[in-house]
């Protein structure tokens, strides 16, 4: 996964609505539980950035005759904003937040009416930063953000914002760090932990794609490639405040502390941080000003740009992580933190390759997963009981005889072929 080109997977869904076909429900499909959210959302964009980016709405009824069909699409009228990351849960009040990267755009969706939805607003750059990256709620319904550029610059440190529903700026605080070089601050992605008043931050540099357009006073693409970062933060969440900014201690190889992704809560109230070198760091002492963080796991493969380890998801007493080695995902027991097992992997074949991203059904025990720069869209179940990890092979198409959604390449009406590619994917409503 490079920074400029692994985490460009966007896609034109509302294509999708009018072309692909509607999938046979028989077999497994039948055989699981109804019980599950209705709905899988997808944030979407193509890969020739002419034609407007999109959200999808999927049936995700699994009793359902039109199961895995695009039942309704809403543009975003711009094109070629790379969308990216959506919130990870579905928010309670139907407003979802997406980023479209490479054009520093957020869209606020509103999906209160999910077979209805509409855009509510988007923004660029907010309260003097920019390249917002990742969302979380908050206990008061805002949302707390990760910006990684200043001004409307794509350049370090950074900033986390505080944001009501409408997008507006309630607060922010910089991620500048007097005693750590901003050249390795570049807030990514956050877990917010209100029972300990912490926020805890990951540090990764993005990057931008190369056919983006790099804003004036931005990095060059030779700053932003020539390093790793290794650095998370410990933010004070009453206060917006900075209380430490912590490098992660080397692993057994000295690799697999390099470039934090994920940070999550554990059941315990205890949090784990990834690392795209496929590195599991746990921390638990997070009263403390100055937390310490402890290798326990290491996952295959850990290569930035060829295999690396993308978005986790925390299911009752198990951590599922996307690993591009296998590729696939792996499912650790988590029940005793500083000594995580792994319990079940699931390997895919060839054509489902970089599995990246992965959001849970938090109403059934079924994942969505979607890969870097791919085409493809899967469901995953999920034994809550022992961490097996199973294909749906109920989410498919009618003529085919691979699981799955598959967007490879879809003929447009003036002729031309398209390839389309899912990323930021969530059920909903929960």
């Amino acid at each position: 996964m490079s920074r400029t080109s692994a985490f460009g997977s966007v896609l034109i869904i509302f294509l999708v609505a009018f072309f692909f076909p509607v999938r046979n429900r028989n077999g497994a499909a039948s055989a699981q539980s109804s019980k599950g959210s209705p709905y899988l959302f997808v944030w979407a964009g193509g890969e020739d950035r002419k034609n407007s980016d999109f959200l999808a709405v999927i049936d995700a009824r699994r009793e359902s005759n039109s199961y895995g069909q695009v039942i309704t699409t809403v543009s975003v009228n711009e094109s070629g904003t790379m969308p990216h990351h959506t919130e990870y849960e579905f928010p309670k009040n139907g407003i979802l937040f997406a980023n479209g990267w490479a054009g520093n755009r957020t869209f606020i969706f509103d999906l209160a009416n999910p077979t209805s939805p509409r855009i509510k607003r988007s923004f660029g750059s907010l309260g003097g930063y920019s390249f917002p990256h990742s969302f979380v709620r908050l206990p008061n319904g805002h949302v707390l953000a990760t910006f990684q550029g200043r001004g409307s610059a794509y350049a370090p440190p950074g900033a986390l914002l505080e944001l009501n529903e409408e997008g507006l700026v309630v607060r922010s605080s910089s991620a500048a760090d007097p005693a750590v070089d901003s050249s390795l601050i570049w807030p990514y992605s956050l877990a917010v932990v209100p029972q300990a008043d912490r926020v805890v931050m990951s540090s990764f540099v993005m990057g931008l794609p190369d056919w983006a357009s790099f804003p004036p006073g931005s990095w060059s693409k030779s700053q932003i490639e020539s390093g790793d970062t290794q650095h998370i933060q410990i933010w004070s969440l009453s206060e917006l405040k900075l209380l430490a900014t912590i490098p992660l201690p080397p692993s057994p190889d000295s690799k697999h502390e390099q470039n934090p992704a994920e940070p999550r809560i554990l059941p315990d109230g205890s949090v784990y941080v990834s690392t795209f070198n496929c590195g599991l760091y746990h921390l638990h002492d997070l009263a403390r000003p100055k937390p310490t963080a402890h290798f326990v796991f290491a996952f295959p493969g850990g290569d930035l740009n060829t295999t690396p380890c993308g978005v986790p998801v925390v299911v009752g007493k198990f951590w599922v992580q996307t690993v591009a080695a296998l590729p696939g995902l792996i499912a650790l027991d988590i029940s005793n933190p500083e000594h995580p097992i792994e319990v079940s992997r699931l390997t895919l074949d060839s054509r489902f390759q970089h599995p990246h991203w992965i959001a849970a059904d938090r109403r059934a025990s079924r994942l969505v997963v979607t890969g870097s720069m791919q085409s493809w869209l899967l469901v995953v179940n999920l034994d809550e009981r022992s961490g097996s990890l199973s294909i749906d092979e109920g989410f498919r198409e009618k003529s085919q005889k691979v699981p799955g959604l598959n967007f490879e390449h879809i003929q447009l009406p003036r002729g031309e072929s398209v390839m389309i590619f899912p990323h930021g994917a969530l059920f909903g409503p929960n």
